[in-house]
């Protein structure tokens, strides 16, 4: 079978390879250390594209759990499947889903949510963080075929769920009856996170004690209970609750309705998030590039889901943002995503820091912030 762009290794890569091994956690081997991270191999599953597959873990000092869900794309059709995003490719163009993660996934746990640093509100917490090579949210248990570039017959491994479901086996035998859960994930993990808050529940049926924050996981698309249906074939339990274009909306309201008062939605995004501002050109214009008007037509229909989430779960609290990408200022888009990165500590909206604003709602205060940014906002786009 012929090897398409993003299956040849480039040669950049393969001198920088034996460099990457090295910064590589080692595989758990027995019981885990506490505060030292490991890989955890997740025996007899698969990522996208059929390479093995793991989860990173940190045993903490505290009886906590943090459960966090890595983002990176999604795939939701054939067309989608067939142009995986991959650092073996020259052009990246378009690539829709993430590939290739077992030399860079290590190198993303020094920051943010993760660092180890006293003001981090989950800094003594075990941590169990699930990579994101499927595509599909983590929500998914499907072989999807497709054709490739090359015009040859593939499978993409919708695997989402399954390799999710194993790690959560495995680390149950090490956090066993956690005081505290936190369920998170940022872009497209944000949206397994919104959709697995009640699945982790379940594992945990005696925790009392349970917080899901949702960052950066929106963006409309008609037909998700289909997709997640036929494409990625998750579980029913998740596909009934799905019934909009918002999923993640359905995802949350579902979360409230059935584990009303046992559980603490937070969100937070920016208003013209640059990642999300191009996934809906992409879907309404067919462009998957970042574009100014993009940004305002994202940051209008999300002042709309803001105004729905106050009405359907009022106890839901939300912490918005204005933080310029650097990379797009000339297109006036703002930072996708904040929980992995060190604004999360040192970005204030309304004098109040991302991390500030968690720690509080953990210990009972739950306030509201960044609410002004977008009504500014949508008063300057209607003039």
């Amino acid at each position: 079978m012929k090897l398409e762009q993003w299956e040849k290794e480039p040669l950049w890569l393969k001198l920088l390879t034996p460099y990457l091994k090295k910064k590589r956690l080692p595989e758990l081997k027995g019981e885990p250390v506490r505060d030292q991270w490991v890989r955890i191999p997740l025996e007899g599953c698969t990522a996208a594209n059929g390479e093995k597959t793991y989860a990173d873990f940190k045993l903490g000092s505290e009886n906590k759990l943090l459960i966090f869900f890595m983002g990176g794309g999604v795939s939701w059709n054939e067309y989608t499947a067939a142009r995986p995003a991959s650092l073996y490719s020259r052009d990246r163009k378009e690539g829709f889903y993430t590939i290739h993660m077992d030399l860079f996934s290590d190198l993303r746990l020094n920051s943010g949510i993760f660092a180890e640093r006293e003001d981090n509100p989950f800094h003594n917490w075990s941590k169990l963080i699930f990579i994101y090579d499927t595509g599909d949210f983590h929500v998914g248990t499907n072989d999807y075929p497709y054709t490739a570039l090359d015009g040859s017959q593939r499978i993409l491994h919708h695997h989402g769920y399954t390799n999710y479901r194993k790690g959560m086996e495995i680390v149950k035998g090490f956090v066993s009856d956690p005081d505290s859960i936190a369920v998170t994930g940022c872009s497209g993990g944000a949206f397994g996170a919104a959709m697995l808050s009640d699945d982790v529940m379940e594992i945990y049926p005696e925790c009392k004690d349970v917080i899901s924050i949702i960052d950066s996981g929106f963006f409309p698309l008609k037909g998700w209970h289909d997709i997640a249906e036929n494409v990625w074939k998750a579980p029913q339990k998740i596909t009934e609750r799905i019934h909009t274009d918002n999923i993640t909306l359905d995802a949350l309201q579902a979360l409230h309705e059935e584990r009303k008062g046992r559980v603490k939605i937070l969100l937070t995004c920016s208003i013209r998030d640059e990642g999300l501002s191009r996934m809906i050109n992409y879907i309404e214009n067919g462009d998957f590039s970042f574009t100014p008007d993009s940004g305002i037509r994202f940051q209008m229909w999300f002042t709309d889901v803001i105004r729905e989430i106050r009405e359907s779960i009022p106890e839901a609290n939300y912490y918005l943002f204005d933080y310029a990408e650097k990379s797009q200022k000339k297109n006036g888009l703002t930072k996708h995503c904040i929980l992995q990165d060190p604004i999360f500590y040192e970005y204030e909206t309304e004098g109040i820091s991302c991390a500030k604003w968690i720690e509080n709602a953990m210990n009972g205060k739950r306030e509201n912030y960044g609410l002004k940014l977008l009504e500014e906002r949508d008063e300057q786009n209607n003039e």
